[in-house]
């Protein structure tokens, strides 16, 4: 029997807990309070000469400002998607059909504006035979399908350039947000000597929260500006030793309709919750169906024999 397209089950899909980013707030909140009520050591003189409470708290307003960047960045580059943490643990299968789609995942703008946020190169469907059907609803929640009803099996190519940004935002962002903290203090030390923050009361405070915005908006800025540098340096230099990866030239040259056998790191998406490839290891190209998309699981059935079992064992 066909499955059966769309959602699969209820409940919620399980998503695994990015408990790395939550680590990093105690010790950020534990520093900040290190700041509020001794300073920072280097540059204490420099603090007790503006003022003792103005200097922790521009200096902690400038930590938060770089922390918000710098919790961003963690959330992306983080991610298990086999750049800095592992990928998911799945099981490595082997299975053929016809390519219903391919998508280029590349965007010049997240390139350049956020390397930390890059994400695969790209990705193909295809349209499975009948007999690795259970690769596509065994424990999913959601099956994709062309518009023919064919149940099909997205197959995620890796970047190494977005690993290469991945690693280099993080290096950039901590850099940066150490000479954010430092400069926003200035920066806010400045306007506070400029508008005149000596008097108490009401314009005190309003000069303090001023001050505070400050730090925080410079230090967040710098703080951005590392990650975005760091990440394009990280991109350069993974271009530049990565070389051609036979997976993505293979890949860049499928067009709808192409018969492939497909190998790879079968796993459960945990943000739709459909079964998928991730990553690809492996695609052979035997053939082309020779007619547009949408194709039929009769169609897929119809080619030739492939190179994987012709019963695949269930995934465990």
């Amino acid at each position: 029997m066909a499955p059966a397209c769309g959602a699969q089950q209820p409940g919620n899909i399980p998503t695994p807990f990015d408990w790395w980013p939550f680590v990093a707030a105690p010790i950020i909140g534990g520093a900040l309070v290190y700041v509020w009520t001794s300073g920072i050591p280097i540059i204490n003189g420099i603090v007790g000469a503006t003022g003792a409470v103005f200097g922790f708290s521009t200096l902690t307003g400038g930590a938060a400002g770089a922390a918000g960047i710098a919790t961003l960045v963690l959330y992306y580059v983080l991610k298990a998607d086999g750049c800095i943490r592992s990928t998911p643990k799945g099981e490595d299968i082997c299975f053929s059909g016809i390519v219903n789609d391919t998508t280029d995942e590349n965007s010049t703008a997240v390139d350049v504006l956020a390397p930390f946020a890059m994400g695969p190169a790209g990705v193909f469907d295809v349209v499975v035979k009948s007999i690795y059907w259970h690769y596509v609803t065994q424990n999913s929640y959601w099956v994709y399908c062309d518009d023919e009803g064919a149940a099909m099996l997205p197959c995620l190519i890796k970047s190494e350039t977005a690993c290469g940004g991945h690693i280099g935002s993080l290096v950039g962002v901590v850099v940066g947000a150490i000479g954010g903290i430092i400069l926003g203090y200035f920066a806010a030390a400045a306007v506070g000597i400029a508008i005149g923050c000596t008097a108490t009361g009401f314009f005190y405070l309003l000069c303090l929260i001023i001050a505070l915005i400050i730090a925080a908006i410079v230090a967040a800025v710098v703080a951005y500006a590392g990650a975005v540098i760091g990440g394009a340096a990280g991109e350069g230099i993974a271009a530049a030793t990565n070389g051609n990866d036979p997976v993505v030239t293979t890949w860049k040259g499928l067009s709808p309709g192409d018969i492939v056998t497909v190998q790879g790191n079968w796993v459960t998406d945990d943000s739709v919750g459909n079964n998928e490839i991730f990553y690809t290891t492996s695609i052979n190209r035997t053939g082309n169906i020779g007619s547009p998309a949408p194709y039929t699981t009769t169609q897929a059935d119809s080619t030739a024999s492939d190179d994987c079992p012709v019963a695949p064992p269930p995934i465990q």
